[in-house]
């Protein structure tokens, strides 16, 4: 009776937790599947702690349904597994050294990572931030900020990155503003054009700025969009989104390599 009441009593405290952390980030226009998911997640767990004695009564009635429901959770536990390992791996941190790169630096890509309401996400000021920081370790460097219209915004998200940089301190001069790519392949691919058309090549020295998470796939995705000569910076992933990033990286790293995007 008293293992029964824990199970349920855990249930219902980490559905609660996963719905009132994605129901906050919801609120604030953050519907990605690291968001989606844990509110799914936690819809179930709510339900299935209230409901917990009428459930199992159900599923004593039928010896299918109660094998049915431990290879569902065993599934479960695996997954969990895997996402933990993945977890581990990502906080580990692969920033690359600058040293690197062959000659100078000659661009600074600042990938996008979704505005809100035409104004940086906590996320995509902590790249700016450090985008800035490495523009001012390379003054001869192009800034390129990479990111286009979010659905529901007004405007590009390299027209907020760029007007952010601006505000800090950065010549307008050095900025390139790729304003059409909707994913990180798009970033890359739409970022060369642009960098050619103003004398930057594939080979030249090129700097990744983006999130901690996401700086080993960024990084295959540009060697696959046919940079050579790379090295990339990661920010820190503030706190408050840091595992819910994280979870939607699980998923983007499974579906890049199903796509064979890098």
């Amino acid at each position: 009776m008293l293992r029964t009441t824990l199970a349920q009593l855990a249930l219902l405290l980490i559905g609660v937790f996963l719905f009132v952390d994605s129901t906050y980030l919801m609120a604030q226009n953050n519907f990605s599947f690291g968001v989606t998911l844990p509110f799914g997640i936690s819809i179930f767990l709510i339900c299935a702690g209230l409901k917990w004695h009428p459930l199992h009564a159900w599923l004593r009635q039928k010896e299918t349904r109660k094998r049915l429901w431990v290879a569902g959770w065993s599934i479960a536990a695996l997954w969990l597994t895997s996402v933990a390992a993945f977890f581990y791996f990502i906080q580990a941190g692969h920033d690359t050294d600058i040293k690197r790169v062959q000659g100078s630096v000659k661009s600074i890509v600042v990938l996008g990572a979704g505005s809100d309401h035409c104004g940086t996400t906590p996320t995509l000021a902590a790249r700016l931030d450090l985008g800035y920081l490495w523009a001012q370790q390379f003054p001869a460097a192009r800034v390129i900020v990479s990111g286009g219209q979010d659905f529901g915004e007004q405007c590009t998200e390299a027209q907020v990155m760029g007007d952010y940089l601006i505000a800090k301190g950065l010549p307008a001069s050095r900025i390139l503003r790729e304003d059409r790519s909707t994913n990180t392949y798009e970033n890359f691919i739409f970022s060369k054009q642009l960098m050619t058309q103003n004398g930057i090549h594939t080979h030249d020295g090129l700097l990744i700025v983006t999130s901690d998470f996401h700086s080993v796939r960024s990084r295959q995705i540009a060697l696959k969009a046919g940079f050579d000569n790379i090295a990339s910076a990661g920010a820190d992933t503030p706190l408050g989104v840091r595992y819910n990033s994280w979870l939607r990286e699980y998923f983007s790293f499974i579906k890049g390599w199903l796509l064979g995007e890098y």
